[in-house]
């Protein structure tokens, strides 16, 4: 039992060496910065089309939020939809009803709004959580409540 568990073990780091080398093979870095001072709090390789979320609890409804991001091929930052379960002040909303879905238990806005970067106030109770990877990374584990931070992607995109 032992040995099939480390020979799955040494698969498993294998293949996720490989995809951080496939990522680090685009040249672009996801990272968390803090605006004062530039600091690095957190960060990984990406590529262009992966996926990333920010999940918050909405500050006055205290109702859940999940964003979800694109990175786009010029390494920008790309928000293409927000989810909640019903609208609340700074959410997301459109009149075009094509992009707006409202089936099932939450309301859906897809959009593509691109950024460069964007500027977040880490929540003392929005408790964000941006997953990346399968990796939940909550941020007041790596800044301070209130505190601004930088999302953003750096690095240059190779041309295919």
């Amino acid at each position: 039992m032992r040995s099939i568990l480390s020979v799955l073990l040494v698969i498993l780091s294998i293949a996720g060496g490989a995809a951080a080398n496939a990522c680090a093979g685009e040249g672009l870095t996801f990272q968390i910065v803090r605006t004062v001072g530039e600091e690095v709090l957190w960060e990984s390789p990406v590529r262009r089309g992966e996926h990333f979320t920010i999940a918050y609890r909405h500050s006055s409804d205290h109702t859940p939020v999940r964003d979800l991001f694109r990175i786009g091929d010029e390494g920008e930052i790309v928000l293409i939809e927000e989810s909640y379960l019903w609208y609340g002040a700074g959410l997301e909303s459109h009149p075009d009803v094509g992009k707006t879905d409202l089936s099932g238990d939450r309301t859906r806005v897809r959009m593509h709004r691109p950024f460069p970067r964007f500027l977040l106030r880490v929540g003392e109770v929005a408790n964000h959580v941006l997953t990346l990877h399968g990796q939940d990374i909550p941020l007041l584990s790596i800044a301070r409540g209130r505190e601004s931070i930088w999302i953003r992607v750096t690095g240059s995109v190779k041309i295919r």
